[in-house]
C-alpha cells in the first residue's frame, strides 16, 4: 500500500513541478529582439515613450504621413514592434504608424507578460497617444498577441480591427500548451496553471478573452487567420466572428497558412484586402 501511496506523490510533484515551470516561462518567454528599423524601408519615424495607467513606460516608433488617419500596430509573443514591422510597414503609404513594444518585450518595462490581460493598459496608451495628436480616424492592425489584445481593449476611439491570428481564450491556449497528455489527463496541469495565475498574478485566466469582448465591439473587424495554423487553430477566429456582429466584420481564412505567414504568402492580396478595408471605414 505504501509503494503506491509514494507513486501517487511523486506524480502530484512532477504535476505540480511541470505546470509551474510552464507558466513561469509563459509569463518569462525568452525575448526575441530583431534586428531592423523603419530606415531599412526608408521611412522617417520619431522614438516615443508611452506611460501606461498603472506606471509601465513603452518604447514605441511614430512614423509620421501627412494625413489625418492613424494605424496602431501591434506585434506578436514573444517578439517586439520591429517584428511587425516587415509585414506591416506598407501602411506608411497613406496612414501614420505607431508601434510599440508591450511591456516586457521589446525594450518596454515590466517584469512579466500577461499574455493579453493587462497588455489592453498598454494598447490604450498607444490610443492615447494619438488622441494627444489630435487623431481622431484611428485604426489598428495586431498579430496574434497583438490581435487578441486589440480586440479585448476595445477601445470606442479605434474606428477599425483588422486581427490577424488572434487566439479567442487564453484558456484554450493553456490546454493547447499541454498538447502532450492526451484527454483528461492534461486536466490537473490545465487546473493547476489556472491556479498560479490567479494566486501570483491576481488573475482569473477567464477573464483573458477575446471572445467575451467581441459581442461589445461595435466598430468594424477583419479576421484573418491561416488555415493550416500550428501554434493558434484557425478555430480560434471561427469562434471569434461567430460571436461578432457579421454586419460589421469580414473574415478571411487563407488555405495553407501557417502562423504569422498570411502576409508572406500572399502579400498583394494581403496588402490590398487590409487598405481597402482601413479605406473603407477610417
Amino acid at each position: 500500500m505504501q509503494i503506491y501511496i509514494k507513486i501517487i506523490l511523486i506524480l502530484l510533484v512532477i504535476i505540480i513541478i511541470f505546470s509551474f515551470l510552464n507558466f513561469y516561462i509563459s509569463i518569462h518567454p525568452p525575448k526575441f529582439k530583431t534586428n531592423l528599423a523603419p530606415t531599412a524601408y526608408s521611412l522617417d519615424y520619431e522614438e516615443i515613450t508611452l506611460k501606461t495607467t498603472d506606471g509601465l513606460k513603452l518604447k514605441g516608433w511614430f512614423i509620421p504621413n501627412k494625413t489625418d488617419k492613424a494605424i496602431i500596430i501591434t506585434h506578436g509573443y514573444p517578439f517586439d514592434k520591429n517584428n511587425i514591422l516587415g509585414g506591416t510597414h506598407f501602411l506608411a503609404k497613406k496612414y501614420n504608424l505607431l508601434l510599440f513594444d508591450f511591456r516586457y518585450f521589446g525594450e518596454s518595462e515590466g517584469k512579466y507578460t500577461t499574455v493579453g490581460y493587462h497588455e489592453t493598459k498598454d494598447f490604450l496608451a498607444a490610443v492615447q497617444y494619438l488622441k494627444d495628436k489630435n487623431f481622431t480616424r484611428i485604426g489598428a492592425i495586431g498579430f496574434s498577441l497583438g490581435a487578441a489584445t486589440s480586440l479585448m481593449a476595445n477601445s470606442p476611439d479605434v474606428k477599425a480591427i483588422v486581427a490577424d491570428s488572434s487566439y479567442a481564450t487564453i484558456d484554450k491556449m493553456i490546454e493547447r500548451s499541454y498538447f502532450i497528455f492526451p484527454g483528461i489527463l492534461k486536466l490537473p496541469f490545465v487546473w493547476l496553471t489556472k491556479l498560479y495565475s490567479y494566486i501570483l498574478l491576481g488573475i482569473s485566466t477567464n477573464e483573458i478573452s477575446p471572445l467575451k469582448q467581441v459581442p461589445n465591439i461595435k466598430s468594424p473587424i477583419l479576421f484573418i487567420h491561416g488555415e493550416k495554423d500550428t501554434q493558434i487553430p484557425v478555430e480560434n477566429t471561427k469562434l471569434l466572428y461567430e460571436a461578432s456582429n457579421k454586419n460589421k466584420t469580414i473574415l478571411w481564412l487563407i488555405p495553407n497558412v501557417d502562423h504569422g505567414a498570411a502576409h508572406f504568402y500572399n502579400p498583394e492580396e494581403y496588402e490590398k484586402k487590409v487598405i481597402d478595408f482601413f479605406e473603407d471605414n477610417l
